[in-house]
Parts: structure tokens; sequence; C-alpha cells
């Protein structure tokens, strides 16, 4: 069991590894490399392969803008296997033919390439015999309209070969059904909260699958489809959906005005592009590895400032461009033919790599939901308060004419059919204006409040609804009809504290009118109101009666 592991292991990191790792069981000579012409033919003996060689001008790489080449290279396999693969190393070439020429006179001829059938998923290998200890002369004619990156020439056991390219499969299949995943993911989220920035990371994510796609040759194995020139059709795309991703998702026009005008001149750059992909075919690997170089680096950068002005969710997007970054800086120079190849499967690397991307990517926009359901909550939780806040009295804390006001605007128990008796009671304080006039405002205050608090310890005691503060010197409280005696004498009790209280120019004076007798809210307040007058005339007259008699009796 633990070989098998370390088997699958070594397979695994052999898909990154270098040329002599992937070549132990096939020692390959010097590859020798040189244009091809439409008439040229190759010879079929063994010894005349060298000589036919010198006679042509040697070149050091391919032109990635295309063309018609030879490359040789002499062989010996140092094992028993029987079977074993041949394969150019690329991503993209039209035609490839395999001619394998042996010491012993045997020939074997294949024909593979991108419109060809294919034996091994994803790549252009065919299965030939071959013996051990023998001499073999490796000649193969490729001819694309551009090439991805330098070709190479690679002879492998067949079940080692048949073994990684599963695993290359493999990891293709999983990342494509991540990237899938993502994309469908976000543009339902899209769909949901309307946030643009989930909607064209969708695109971005879409974009970059069937880019991918196209390169690894899906659509061909499934369908048979084959439009070379829309392979990089996807991938100029890229930053067109990015940078209208990120401009929303890290709010660059407010945050960094100079750096979202370069993105967008960046972007304007890449849709003018896109005819490329079509029209100049032979560059269009060139063009679109100059453009995602730039995207790639312009984001880092607008990440990095969003980050330093206090945008939190930019680290993941700073950690996710690094994920495509990396493989980025190896592979993309190699793709100009500025640098060599550093490794094997460099288009799987850079699948890797931004799958990862767009993993990270889709944390950072969950950690935006986040922050917008905390920001969310933080409001609703401010409005609240802001609400109640809005319907209480400063100075006593107890409701006030907006409450009350919204409270008898609701459907209340009103007319002769009413299920519950509630006597609605307005209490107003007289004299204020006298006691504000001679010991100042702040004990007319006090003497509000002081009413205040006495009525609430009677609303609390009894259960019953807030009391509200109408007016200057107006309350209002609804209570049950059995207690209205309780009130009135809660009411001549807090009047005779004024005296000891020191506010001897006040009064308090009490109306009331029951739900049963009237029939709307507006008719409710105005009969208590008309109850208070009276009462207070009434008031009025006693005192003026019963100082009329302490008059007299002086005067007697």
């Amino acid at each position: 069991m633990h070989v098998k592991i370390i088997t699958i292991t070594l397979f695994i990191l052999s898909l990154f590894g270098s040329n002599e790792s992937v070549h132990a069981s096939a020692i390959l000579d010097q590859t020798f490399l040189f244009e091809a012409s439409a008439d040229d033919s190759i010879p079929q003996d063994f010894m005349a392969i060298m000589p036919w060689i010198k006679s042509n001008p040697q070149q050091s790489k391919v032109s990635l803008a295309g063309g018609d080449y030879w490359m040789a290279s002499a062989f010996v396999v140092s094992s028993d296997e029987g079977r074993w693969s041949v394969n150019v190393k690329n991503a993209i070439i039209e035609s490839v033919d395999y001619w394998i020429i042996g010491e012993d006179g045997s020939k074997q001829y294949f024909h593979s390439g991108y419109y060809a059938p294919y034996e091994f998923l994803f790549d252009y290998a065919r299965k030939v015999e071959l013996k051990k200890n023998t001499n073999y002369w490796l000649v193969t004619r490729i001819n694309s309209r551009y090439y991805s990156s330098q070709p190479k020439l690679q002879v492998q056991s067949y079940e080692q070969h048949r073994l990684s390219s599963d695993l290359s499969a493999m990891f293709v299949v999983l990342c494509m059904g991540a990237l899938a995943s993502i994309a469908f993911y976000n543009l339902l989220i899209y769909a949901s909260i309307k946030d643009k920035a989930f909607l064209y990371y969708g695109f971005y994510v879409l974009t970059y699958a069937i880019g991918w796609a196209l390169t690894f040759h899906i659509p061909a194995h499934l369908f048979g489809f084959h439009g070379l020139q829309l392979h990089h059709l996807f991938f100029i795309g890229l930053p067109i959906f990015n940078i209208l991703f990120y401009k929303h998702f890290l709010q660059l026009p407010e945050l960094s005005p100079k750096l979202w005008q370069l993105s967008k001149y960046l972007m304007w750059a890449c849709i003018i592009a896109l005819p490329a992909s079509i029209y100049l075919i032979s560059y269009t690997a060139i063009i679109a590895s100059i453009l995602i170089m730039l995207w790639i680096a312009l984001a880092i950068t607008c990440g990095n400032v969003c980050l330093l002005k206090g945008f939190y969710p930019a680290r993941y997007f700073i950690v996710a461009f690094t994920c495509l970054l990396l493989p980025a800086v190896l592979i993309l120079p190699g793709n100009m033919g500025l640098t060599p190849d550093f490794f094997d499967n460099a288009e799987l690397a850079t699948l890797i790599g931004g799958t990862a991307d767009a993993l990270l990517l889709s944390l950072a926009l969950a950690n935006k939901i986040r922050m917008l359901s905390d920001e969310k909550e933080r409001y609703i939780e401010t409005l609240d308060i802001a609400w109640k806040n809005a319907r209480v009295d400063v100075l006593t804390a107890t409701a006030n004419r907006f409450a009350f006001d919204e409270f008898m605007r609701q459907d209340q128990p009103i007319g002769p059919t009413a299920n519950s008796e509630c006597y609605l009671v307005l209490i107003t304080i007289e004299g204020l204006s006298q006691v504000n006039k001679k010991v100042g405002l702040g004990e007319g205050d006090k003497l509000i409040c002081f009413v205040a608090k006495q009525l609430d310890k009677l609303i609390n005691k009894r259960s019953q609804k807030s009391i509200y503060r109408v007016g200057v010197n107006d309350f209002v409280l609804f209570i049950d009809k059995d207690d209205i005696a309780e009130i009135e004498l809660t009411t001549t009790q807090i009047e005779a504290q004024f005296s000891q209280e020191g506010f001897t120019d006040a009064s308090l004076h009490v109306g009331r009118c029951l739900n049963t007798e009237v029939l709307n809210n507006h008719e409710w307040l105005r009969n208590a109101d008309q109850n208070l007058y009276a009462n207070k005339s009434v008031k009025r007259r006693q005192l003026y009666a019963q100082r009329l008699s302490r008059t007299l009796d002086l005067e007697s």
C-alpha cells in the first residue's frame, strides 16, 4: 500500500518535473531543430539521418508566431518494456508527424496533432514498439500557426505516460469542475442580491474555464470541435471581466481614481485586441501574454493600494492574484520567447494556480458578503435605536407626542361594541409658566419630571400602557375603566405634594373619556380634552369659592 502511495506521489511530482526525470528510461541525445519546406522528405535509412540533419541550417528555437519545423533526436531505451510513447510536448500544434527509424532497419510512422484523433488525453503522444538497447532516430515534423511555448521531444514508457496523462486529466477535470461551480454559484448570488461584483466575477471565472477547456482540447475530445482562433479570445477577455469585477469589489473609483483610470485603459486595450485572436492568430499568444502580465501587475497594485486605504477584504484579493502571479512569472515570459521554459506541464500549473485564484477570490467575495451583513446588522441596530429615540421625550424619558400620534393612528377598540373598556386620561399642569417666571426654567423642568415620575410609578404598578408627554405640560395615559378611581386619587396626591416640593403656583387637572362613548380616535381625544376643561372650570370655581369664604371669615 505504501509503495503504491509513493509511486503515485512520484508521478504527481513528475507532472511538474524536468525532462531528465521524465526520460529516465529512455536516453535522448541532443535535439536538432531546423525549418522544413513543402517538398522536404525524410531519409528512410538510419545512417542517412545524420548527414541529412547536417545539411540543414540548425536553429536554437522555433518561432512562437508559427512555422514548419523538423525536430530530430537519437535515443536508446534501457529497459525491456516493449510499449513506449513518443510525444512533442506543447499545448497547441496543428500537425505532428512522427518517424521512428531503428538501426535494425525498423521503421514506424504516426500522425497526430490538433485535428487528429487522440490516443492520450490532452497531448499528441502516440504508442510505439521499441526494443531494448537498439539505437533509434525520432524525427518529427511539426506545423502550426503559432506555438504556446518551445516544443520538446519526449520518449516515455507507455504505462508511465498513460498514468501521468491520466493524473493530468484528473487535475484538469477537477479544476474545470471547480471553476464551473464557482462561476455559476456567483451568477446565482448576483441573481439574488444584484451586486455587480458577483456578476462580473462569475463571467470572469466562466471565461477562464472556457479558455482552459479549449487549451486542453476538451471540446475536441467531447464534441469534435476545433476552433484554434477562439483559444486566446477568452484569455484576452479575462482582464476585461476581472477589471470590471475589481472595480466594484475594491470600490476602486472611490479609493483610487488614478488606478481606475489605468485599469480602464488596459480594459479598452483588451477589447481592441480581441479581434487579434482571429485575424492575427500567429501573434495572438504573444499579445495575450503581454496583456495578462500587465493585468496581473495592475490588479495586485490595486489590491495593495485599497488594502492600505483600509479596505480589508482586499487581502484575499492580493493572495488570490499572488497564486496567479507565481506560475505566470515563470510561464508568460517563456510564452513570449523571452526565457526558456522552466518546467514541463506549464499549462497545467497555470490552470491550478488560476483555480486557486478563483477559490481565494470567492473567499474575498464571501468576506464581502459577511461585511455587508455586519454593516446591515449595525445599520438595523442604529436604526432601531434612532427609532426608539425618536419616540422618547428627552426631558422625562416618557413616550413623546410622535409616539402618541403613531399609537392613535393604529386600530384601537373604539365604539359601543368594543370588547374592553378603556379610558384616555389627559393630565395637564397649570401654573407652569408662573413657576418658570418666579424660580426659573430649571425648576419648571423639575416640576414636569416630578409629575412624570409619579405617573410612571402608577403605570408600572398597574402594568398599563405607556405614559405619553403630548405637550409642554400635558400627559396622556390609557387605563382600564376599573382603575380610573386610582388615577384620580393619585393626581390628587401629586397635587398635594406640589407645595412640599416648592411648586405653590402649580396645580394638576384631569380629563377623561371612555372608548365605548365615542366612534373614533379623534373624538376620543377631543372629548377627553373637553372633559379636562370642564373639570378645570369646576375646580377654579371651587377654589374661588374657598378663597372668598376665607376672606369673609377674616373680615367678620
